[in-house]
């Protein structure tokens, strides 16, 4: 069962701690990425960790030319990404992160050094990729995760149930020509997760859900209420207070509300923790609509020799 997979994680998560224990990532320098490794960087720009979290696209075509950096940090899970690969050329030295070795990016010439993410195989949605990026992002920026592993290793069952509640609630959703869309709100660094999150949903779904930070959805967005369903990952911190008074107007306005609040560990590494009731509600909502593939428009864009591939 592909569902298997998710229960990996706890050990693939404390693969990649144990492998990766004493990494240092520098900061003051560009972390380039696309979809997924490129939204677990976001995290770290409101943990205080003094980075330049860029999508490999636009660095590429809009900034690289007349913003050369010595040095940067170069993330594709499966090192093929084209978009980051591009941008390789124009790094003297940089570190690649990546899920498989001897990839083209982590072979470039101009690569000094390694990290491998020891995420194993994903036959659907990037869950341990994403969460092992993030895992040596916390390592390598002098964090201590330890406390997150023991909540994997103890809460898998709880992480599915809510997960499964979750996918349930996003089915019924879906129902009459009334549901507008899903938004997932997020605040800090579970901004980032509320993008991984729409992120995965979107694919399993086949129609947009969207994500921003719950402030951002107070200035304006909060006038499409009616009707939608909103997902609120509500951490403690500054705008706890706020998200939860904007639930309850939201609500009263029409939208159908989950809010997630308790990340079961130390808030700052909670977006360790809340993907994975999305994980779980996409694996529940690919199975209960039985989805054959994620991607069906396309496939993902890699480089296959020097050609982009992009489409099936």
């Amino acid at each position: 069962m592909v569902k298997d997979e998710l229960y990996e994680i706890p050990y693939r998560t404390e693969l990649c701690y144990q492998k990766n224990k004493g990494l240092i990532l520098p900061e003051e320098m560009p972390y380039i990425g696309m979809g997924a490794s490129h939204i677990a960087t976001n995290a770290f720009r409101y943990l205080g960790i003094n980075i330049y979290p860029e999508k490999a696209a636009e660095y590429y075509n809009y900034l690289v030319k007349n913003r050369r950096a010595n040095n940067g940090v170069l993330i594709s899970q499966s090192g093929q990404s084209s978009e980051t690969i591009w941008c390789a050329e124009f790094f003297p030295s940089f570190i690649g992160i990546v899920n498989e070795e001897n990839s083209p990016l982590t072979q470039h010439e101009n690569c000094t050094k390694q990290v491998v993410l020891y995420s194993g195989k994903e036959s659907r949605i990037p869950s341990k990729t994403y969460l092992n990026t993030l895992m040596v992002l916390y390592m390598g920026f002098g964090f201590d995760p330890r406390e997150v592993l023991s909540v994997y290793k103890n809460q898998m069952n709880h992480f599915e149930q809510v997960g499964c509640e979750l996918g349930e609630l996003i089915r019924k959703s879906r129902k009459g020509w009334r549901k507008r869309a899903i938004y997932v709100l997020g605040n800090g660094p579970n901004i980032a997760t509320a993008e991984q999150a729409a992120l995965v949903l979107s694919e399993v779904l086949k129609t947009p859900v969207l994500s921003m930070s719950a402030s951002q959805y107070d200035h304006g967005f909060k006038e499409t209420s009616r009707n939608v369903m909103i997902i609120a990952i509500n951490h403690q911190g500054p705008e706890y207070q706020r998200t939860k008074q904007l639930l309850k107007v939201v609500k009263k306005a029409g939208a159908d509300v989950f809010e997630l609040s308790d990340p079961l560990v130390n808030t700052i590494y909670s977006p360790l923790i809340y993907p994975m009731f999305f994980f779980f509600a996409a694996e529940f909502l690919i199975d209960t609509l039985k989805v054959k593939s994620i991607f069906q428009v396309g496939e993902k864009v890699t480089r296959v020799g020097d050609e982009e591939k992009d489409i099936k």
